[in-house]
């Protein structure tokens, strides 16, 4: 026998994850039948208000684990960075049901939020209620994803929100994301991309690159990212081969009934190719408007 529970606020869902540690939670569920999830409780988080709002602060952007795709994409607050990667996502019945929160704690390698949040350095919000009260803590998406289908959550927790940091959005960074897929909508990444970069007087202040759909979970190299900070348009552009085979020696895709290993490679390596020729070419331009404008006031 099957019992369900339908909290309308955060601390009742807490109060019954606690007394039924087993129970399978769901909030869009888009997901649940796929993966063969069952359990004798099952708490459904549909109803749960104060999880459905995004809010920020000067520091960061808090998206609820409630909040579904289709409002996110809608709302103003949230970075167009991850609109592009939601926006991809399945069908419109899909994006209406499933959230974000969802997203993370499927943990799978297709995930297609996942390169995005990696490269945003965004934060899951835990609560659990212990003792009377609750407990929180906040662990970076990238070490709360173990492995496939894995993830740092115990027993009697539950994501609350996503965290996303403001810092490096609001360098306003040139944005390049793609997903690939068998077809253009409702279809399973064979892999995703996405590449970042905020300028500053012509040379790379932060980049940010990630993949999915070619390891257990995203991949993204802080190392080479740190390689292109503080060099000059130029000095990428002749160090871009090298990179890019640095990229190559770390990505190692597998076979399966979505792909070969030999497509994702290939593809990880036009992709990142494409992620600089684009926003360089557009970086370029940006850089000698930036020139013109301040010579012109120079002369006026």
């Amino acid at each position: 026998m099957v019992t369900g529970y339908y909290p309308t606020t955060q601390k009742e869902a807490l109060e019954e994850k606690s007394m039924y540690p087993d129970a399978l939670l769901i909030s869009g569920g888009t997901d649940a039948m796929v993966v063969k999830k069952k359990a004798e409780h099952i708490i459904f988080l549909n109803n749960v208000k104060d999880m459905q709002s995004v809010e920020e602060n000067s520091k960061s952007i808090l998206i609820g684990a409630g909040c579904c795709y289709t409002d996110l994409i809608a709302n103003p607050i949230v970075p167009e960075m991850l609109k592009k990667a939601m926006r991809n996502i399945a069908s419109p019945a899909i994006r209406s049901a499933g959230t974000l929160a969802g997203n993370i704690c499927n943990a799978s390698p297709a995930g297609d939020t996942l390169p995005v949040l990696y490269a945003l350095n965004a934060s899951v919000m835990i609560a659990s209620w212990q003792n009377g009260s609750v407990v929180n803590r906040k662990v970076l998406v990238k070490d709360f994803i173990l492995g496939i289908r894995k993830i740092d959550l115990k027993e009697n927790e539950l994501v609350v929100a996503i965290e996303i940091p403001k810092e490096f959005l609001e360098k306003d960074p040139l944005i390049y994301y793609e997903k690939v897929g068998a077809r253009k909508a409702e279809a399973i990444s064979k892999l995703s991309f996405v590449g970042a970069c905020a300028l500053k007087d012509g040379h790379v202040e932060d980049i940010r690159i990630a993949f999915g759909s070619v390891g257990i979970t995203a991949l993204r190299f802080l190392d080479l990212e740190e390689r292109m900070k503080g060099k000059s348009l130029s000095e990428i552009e002749a160090l871009k081969p090298e990179i890019i085979e640095a990229y190559m020696e770390r990505i190692h895709p597998i076979d399966d009934q979505r792909s070969t290993a030999a497509y994702r490679r290939q593809v990880c390596r036009n992709l990142l190719g494409d992620f600089f020729a684009a926003r360089w070419e557009e970086a370029c331009y940006l850089s000698e408007t930036a020139t013109y404008i301040q010579d012109q006031r120079k002369a006026g």
